[in-house]
């Protein structure tokens, strides 16, 4: 019984998300080389923000606590530009859409939940596997 309630515990913290702010690499392509590389990591250089001290977009209306980063490609004429943020979500607005103010075409945009996780494009398919696998395993071990 007691290893069944522990399995449980321990699936529902897996699938539980932070309503608190998150820390997001943030950076754009223009001004560092290293943004538009497909992974970042800690020898990148790339900064690090707490996206609760980063200030919001006064050009955006009813914006959510900011709980997920972002990696957004824009282009136009001039090229591509590959920029690293936090998230700013308005209500009611669909997973995977970003808002640019300026006038560049959205190529593609990736929003992530977790610390640092817009470091690539693939950091929510590795956490959802990770905690999936996690949770068998916790279910194994409960039978």
């Amino acid at each position: 019984m007691l290893k069944q309630m522990f399995a449980c515990l321990l699936i529902a913290m897996c699938l539980m998300h932070s309503a608190t702010a998150i820390k997001c690499y943030q950076c754009k392509s223009l001004t560092d080389v290293n943004c538009s590389k497909d992974k970042v990591d800690e020898t990148s250089n790339i900064r690090q923000v707490d996206c609760d001290t980063v200030a919001k977009p006064n050009t955006m209306e009813q914006l959510q606590p900011v709980t997920r980063c972002n990696k957004v490609v824009t282009s136009d004429r001039a090229g591509v530009i590959v920029s690293r943020d936090c998230h700013f979500e308005v209500v009611g607005q669909k997973e995977n859409v970003c808002t640019v103010t300026h006038s560049r075409q959205v190529e593609s945009c990736y929003t992530c939940k977790g610390d640092l996780c817009n470091a690539s494009s693939a950091g929510r398919f590795v956490a959802m596997t990770s905690a999936a696998l996690l949770a068998l395993f916790a279910l194994q071990m409960a039978l």
